[in-house]
């Protein structure tokens, strides 16, 4: 009866883990950086902005780099 009752309690604390981790994670980083000008240019409306601007060989969204609403997502 201990062993049932421990097995359960475990299966129950993990399931209630899953569902805490899912519920955290579940907002996907949004892409910023892009191969090229048009792909950024259209995603810097999801940022808050308009244009884009190089980053060595790659394109971010954002006509200036501090201009995205990025909340750490880089």
């Amino acid at each position: 009866m201990k062993r049932t009752l421990l097995l359960l309690g475990s299966m129950l604390f993990i399931t209630g883990l899953s569902a805490l981790a899912k519920h955290h994670g579940d907002q996907q980083p949004k892409q910023a950086m892009f191969k090229t000008q048009q792909e950024a240019e259209a995603a810097a409306p999801g940022f808050g902005c308009e244009g884009a601007h190089r980053m060595g060989s790659m394109w971010m969204v954002c006509a200036q780099h501090d201009q995205a609403d990025h909340h750490g997502q880089h």
